[in-house]
C-alpha cells in the first residue's frame, strides 16, 4: 500500500514538472486569464483573514472619504465591468500598498501618513487597480505555486494564509508588468480628472528618501515614469476632496 502511494505521488510530481515546463514555456499569462473572475475572487476571500487583524477601525466619515477616493477611479472604463475591487486601510507602519487575488488592495496606514495629498494616493491606488485589471497577482499567484515551496503545499506540506498575505505583500512584479500598471493607472488618472502630478511626486519622493526601496525595486525609473506622466496630460483637473477632509483621511487608522 505504501509502495503504491509512493509510486502515486512520484507520477504526481512527473506531470506537475512537465506542466510547469509547458507552462514555462508559454508563459503564465494566458492561464491567469482563462481563470473565471470569481474563482479569482474567491481564492482573495479564503486567503484574507490573516489581514482582518490588522484592519484599522476608521470612523465612518474617515471611510466614506476613502469610498469617494476610490469611486472616483472605478468604475470609469468599460472593461471595469469584468473585475471588482474593494479597498482597505490596514495597520502597518511600512510605506505600501499591494494588490491581493479577488481585487482586494490595502493601504498600509504607514503609506497615509507617508502620502502629502489625496492625489498621491489616487495615483497609488490607479497603479494597483491596472494591476488587478491585467490579471498580474493571479499570474505572480499561479507563478508562486509552480515553485517547489508551492508544490510541497499542494503535495502535503501545510500553507498558512498568513503566509501568502506575507507573499502578496512582499509580491515582486516584472518590469513590463510595473510598466503597464504606471501606464494604466495614468490613463485611469486622467479620465478621472485628478492631477497626475501626485502621482509624479510621490514616486519622486519615495525615490530620493530611500523609505521606500523595496516598494519601488522592479518600478521603471524615475525618468521614465516622469517621461510617462508627460504622455498623459491633465483633463480638467478637480479636487479630490478639501484640506480638512485630508487631514481626516490621513489619521483614519487607529
Amino acid at each position: 500500500m505504501n509502495d503504491n502511494a509512493s509510486k502515486l505521488k512520484g507520477l504526481l510530481w512527473v506531470i506537475a514538472s512537465c506542466l510547469i515546463g509547458v507552462l514555462f514555456a508559454f508563459g503564465l499569462a494566458p492561464l491567469a486569464h482563462v481563470i473565471p473572475w470569481s474563482w479569482e475572487k474567491n481564492l482573495g476571500y479564503a486567503l484574507e483573514f490573516n489581514v482582518l487583524n490588522q484592519e484599522c477601525h476608521a470612523n465612518a466619515q474617515s471611510e466614506a472619504l476613502l469610498q469617494r477616493l476610490v469611486k472616483r477611479l472605478y468604475p470609469i472604463q468599460p472593461e471595469d465591468a469584468a473585475f471588482s475591487i474593494e479597498v482597505r486601510v490596514v495597520k502597518n507602519a511600512e510605506i505600501n500598498a499591494y494588490a491581493s487575488l479577488g481585487g482586494k488592495i490595502f493601504i498600509n496606514s504607514g503609506l497615509l501618513k507617508q502620502a502629502e495629498s489625496p492625489e498621491e494616493i489616487a495615483g497609488v491606488l490607479a497603479h494597483e487597480i491596472t494591476h488587478v485589471q491585467h490579471r498580474h497577482i493571479m499570474e505572480g499567484a499561479i507563478n508562486h505555486i509552480l515553485t517547489s515551496e508551492g508544490l510541497k503545499a499542494i503535495f502535503g506540506v501545510n500553507s498558512s494564509a498568513a503566509e501568502w498575505t506575507q507573499y502578496f505583500l512582499k509580491m515582486d512584479f516584472t518590469k513590463s508588468q510595473e510598466t503597464q500598471a504606471d501606464e494604466g493607472g495614468l490613463k485611469r488618472l486622467q479620465q478621472a480628472h485628478i492631477d497626475n502630478q501626485g502621482f509624479k511626486h510621490f514616486f519622486e519622493r519615495m525615490e530620493n528618501s530611500g523609505f521606500a526601496a523595496d516598494f519601488l525595486s522592479d518600478h521603471p525609473s524615475n525618468d521614465a515614469r516622469i517621461a510617462m506622466v508627460k504622455q498623459f496630460t491633465n483633463q480638467n483637473v478637480q479636487p479630490i476632496m478639501t484640506q480638512d477632509e485630508w487631514k481626516m483621511l490621513k489619521n483614519a487608522c487607529y
